[in-house]
């Protein structure tokens, strides 16, 4: 299958930030974009479905915080591996900074943030467009901005097993980040140790000793094609992604998938 040329476009990630109600929030995101330097407005597209963006509808303003290549998977953990709505984003998190427009700036693993304000919405069906205008920025370090392929190759951890199969034991892969569990039952209160998803979001890959034959790349254990998000990495198995599909961790639609093999 040739390759989408969509999916050469470069892309930023920015921790965005809103205070609604006495409340902070904050989420992962790529769709930060300046579309006009005169005045200087940038627009951000967010699901309906992240806390993030009701917050900035109520509130008319946000904070960008540029992700830089200093930062930690923990940063993703945080902002984009759970819901606002579940938890409190910021407890426990002392990185950031309370700035004039009432929202937070993160301020470990960034290089620089930007202070919007909302002038216009634009519903995009699963999504809204907020037009907003830059009121302050700063600059935090020199360090340079991360990419999605830089997240993927240097700052997601590669998949890790607590022991190995050459027993027979059974492997249990975690479908949201790739960690390995080897046992032959999973406990049932299990929590993933990298990105913290119970046991639930583990799926049985290998039953007995491994098998010799080759797995072709983005080919699942069980054969299913692997459909992996270009924002925060969130891989789904399947022939094809279901019409209306949102990734489950960063909210991003189908079009933010790529095919990576079959």
């Amino acid at each position: 299958m040739a390759q989408d040329p969509m999916f050469n476009i470069t892309y930023g990630l920015f921790v965005v930030t809103a205070n609604s109600g006495g409340r902070d929030n904050g989420c992962i995101t790529n769709t930060l974009a300046q579309v006009t330097s005169q005045p200087n407005r940038v627009s951000l597209t967010v699901n309906k479905q992240n806390l993030t963006h009701d917050m900035i509808s109520e509130s008319g303003v946000f904070t960008a915080s540029i992700i830089s290549q200093e930062a930690q998977f923990g940063l993703f953990e945080r902002f984009g591996f759970q819901s606002g709505r579940d938890a409190d984003k910021f407890s426990g998190f002392a990185d950031a900074q309370r700035l004039d427009n009432g929202t937070l700036a993160v301020t470990a693993g960034t290089n620089s943030y930007i202070c919007a304000k909302v002038c216009q919405e634009i519903d995009l069906g699963s999504h809204t467009m907020f037009i907003a205008d830059v009121t302050s920025t700063a600059m935090l370090n020199a360090a340079r901005s991360a990419d999605y392929s830089y997240y993927l190759q240097n700052i997601k951890p590669k998949p890790k097993a607590v022991g190995t199969d050459e027993a027979g034991q059974t492997i249990w892969r975690c479908m949201i980040c790739g960690y390995e569990y080897v046992g032959e039952e999973l406990p049932e209160d299990f929590i993933c140790p990298l990105c913290k998803h119970p046991a639930s979001d583990f799926e049985k890959v290998v039953s007995g000793k491994p098998s010799e034959a080759a797995v072709p790349a983005g080919v699942s254990e069980s054969g299913k094609i692997i459909w992996r998000c270009t924002v925060c990495g969130y891989e789904y198995e399947g022939d094809e992604l279901p019409e209306g599909f949102t990734c489950p961790l960063c909210g991003v639609d189908a079009a933010n998938f790529e095919r990576v093999g079959g």
